[in-house]
Formats: C-alpha cells, sequence, structure tokens
C-alpha cells in the first residue's frame, strides 16, 4: 500500500513538470511571437532596401541597370532578412538574370534610425561583344552567343564600342534575351568578335576601330574560294577567312590573325591599301584600282 509521502512526492514532481513544460510552451510562443514581429519590422522586409551593386563597367546604360533591378526586386520583395539562407536566395535570384554572369560577393548593411538597408553586391556581368543587326533592329550579344536585353538603334554601337555584325539575313530568328542564337552565320560572326575583344583590338585602336564584320558568305554560301568573314575598319575590308566556330579548316589559327591585325592597324604600309587578307601566312594587301598586291 502506498504511503502519504510517496504520494505527496509524486504531486511535487508532476508539479514541477507541469511547471517547466508551461515555461517551455511560453518561452516558445514568445520566440514565436517576437519573431512574427520582427519580421512584420518594415526595417527588415528587404523589398525596402536598397540594392548597390559595385564597380559596374561604364557601358552600363540606365536603362540596363533598370533591368537588373526590376528582375531583382520580385524575389527582394518575398523576403526578410530572418529568412534562413537570405543571401543565397539573393545570390540565385541575381543571378537569374541574363546580364549577371556571376555574384562573386554579397553583404548587408543593417537599417538605422536613419536610413533603410542595404544590399551590396560585386558582380560580374555578361559583357556585350558585339551588335547583330536583323532588320532594322539591333541585339547585344555576349561571347557566348546569347541575346542581351532589348533591341537598340545602330548608332548605340559606338556606345558600347563593339563591331556590328552584318548580312546574316533579315529572315533568321531573333532568340528572347538571355538565350542563345540559332543562325551559323550570327555565331561566327559573335565568335570572331569575341577574339577581337579577347585581343583587346578596340582597347588598343580606337582611332581604327572595328566597325562592322561581314558574314554575308559564311560558310562559303556564296562564294566558296572567298573569305567567309570580313571585317570592315574605316574604308579598309580585312578579310579574316573562316570563323572558328565554322568546323572547317583554317589556313591560320586565330593567334596568327590577330597578329597580321595588330600589325596592319600599326604599321602605315597598310593604311592605303583598301582589301587586305589576314588568314594568309604573310599579310597580302591590294588598293582598288591597282592590279598589283603587296606581300608582307
Amino acid at each position: 500500500m502506498a504511503s502519504f509521502g510517496s504520494g505527496e512526492h509524486f504531486f511535487k514532481n508532476s508539479g514541477r513538470k507541469l511547471c517547466f513544460l508551461l515555461g517551455a510552451m511560453l518561452f516558445v510562443w514568445l520566440a514565436v511571437s517576437i519573431r512574427q514581429d520582427v519580421r512584420s519590422d518594415e526595417r527588415f522586409l528587404l523589398a525596402n532596401w536598397t540594392l548597390y551593386p559595385a564597380n559596374l563597367p561604364a557601358w552600363v546604360t540606365p536603362e540596363i541597370r533598370a533591368q537588373i533591378m526590376d528582375e531583382f526586386t520580385l524575389e527582394q520583395s518575398r523576403l526578410s532578412l530572418f529568412d534562413p539562407g537570405v543571401l543565397s536566395r539573393m545570390k540565385e535570384a541575381l543571378e537569374r538574370s541574363h546580364w549577371i554572369r556571376e555574384v562573386v560577393d554579397i553583404g548587408l548593411v543593417y537599417p538605422t534610425p536613419q536610413r533603410d538597408g542595404e544590399i551590396r553586391t560585386l558582380m560580374v556581368l555578361s559583357t556585350p561583344v558585339a551588335m547583330v543587326r536583323v532588320g532594322k533592329d539591333c541585339f547585344l550579344s555576349d561571347s557566348r552567343g546569347r541575346r542581351l536585353g532589348e533591341p537598340y538603334r545602330v548608332e548605340t554601337r559606338s556606345w558600347f564600342k563593339v563591331p556590328l555584325v552584318e548580312g546574316a539575313g533579315t529572315g533568321i530568328a531573333v532568340p528572347r534575351p538571355g538565350k542563345h542564337w540559332r543562325s551559323s552565320a550570327v555565331l561566327d560572326g559573335i565568335s570572331v568578335a569575341a577574339e577581337l575583344r579577347k585581343a583587346r583590338i578596340a582597347e588598343l585602336y580606337p582611332e581604327n576601330p572595328i566597325d562592322e564584320i561581314d558574314v554575308s558568305n559564311a560558310r562559303g554560301r556564296l562564294n566558296r574560294s572567298a573569305s567567309e568573314v570580313n571585317l570592315h575598319c574605316g574604308r579598309r575590308i580585312l578579310e579574316w577567312g573562316r570563323a572558328s566556330t565554322s568546323g572547317a579548316h583554317r589556313v591560320l589559327p586565330v593567334e596568327r590573325k590577330i597578329a597580321h591585325l595588330h600589325a596592319v592597324l600599326t604599321d602605315s604600309r597598310y593604311w592605303r591599301m583598301d582589301r587586305i587578307t589576314l588568314y594568309t601566312p604573310r599579310i597580302v594587301g591590294s588598293v582598288r584600282g591597282n592590279s598589283d598586291e603587296g606581300n608582307y
């Protein structure tokens, strides 16, 4: 038969357990309540924070900056500072923009009574290497053959300091922003433009820019014995030959063509020539109306 003392001990233990349980429940309730209060505080809603991308290139226009901001705003509006993995989610949201190749760093500057919070980022953008003309519209494209942004007027080419890819035809399909071109002629032109950018041609020779890349004979569709891609530099036509994307045999590797191009843009012997071949072992140049050719 249980004694009165043992029953009293049982009730004491049960009371302690009940108090502990009630205390734990109160703690959880307070934590949830505080979290809800904090989450509802507008200072910690990222929709009210300002995005500050650092060190954007000079070619980024206000319109391009606005596109990046608009694409990020939707995801930003759903987040609070206290959401799990908030930095990773913001990084992923930014990298969904076709303008952004990689978010290298992202950090938060917390709000104060005097100012809203800030989202600071360091990003690598998808840099335009060419502008593709289709009919009356022109489209920026990166080195991977993806269209960037909205249609532009041809006059804006000089702002971006990229060559115009011409001659692909008016009937080719134009991809949506962020998607790849399917035209082999366009891809050939973009691949040559990417090589020119890699060699810093526009930067080194601003007085002799490559204005246009003519791909009307890409893959030899007009004349199999002629240069498939031609560069226009002022009044001069510089025959590039085949693009590396053509898959066909090439007489010279890209490095040799680039070396020839450096020579043509710096050596005064080539300045009076109208047509110059870059894809042969020796540079060949001619003057319009003169049947003589020069080998250098």
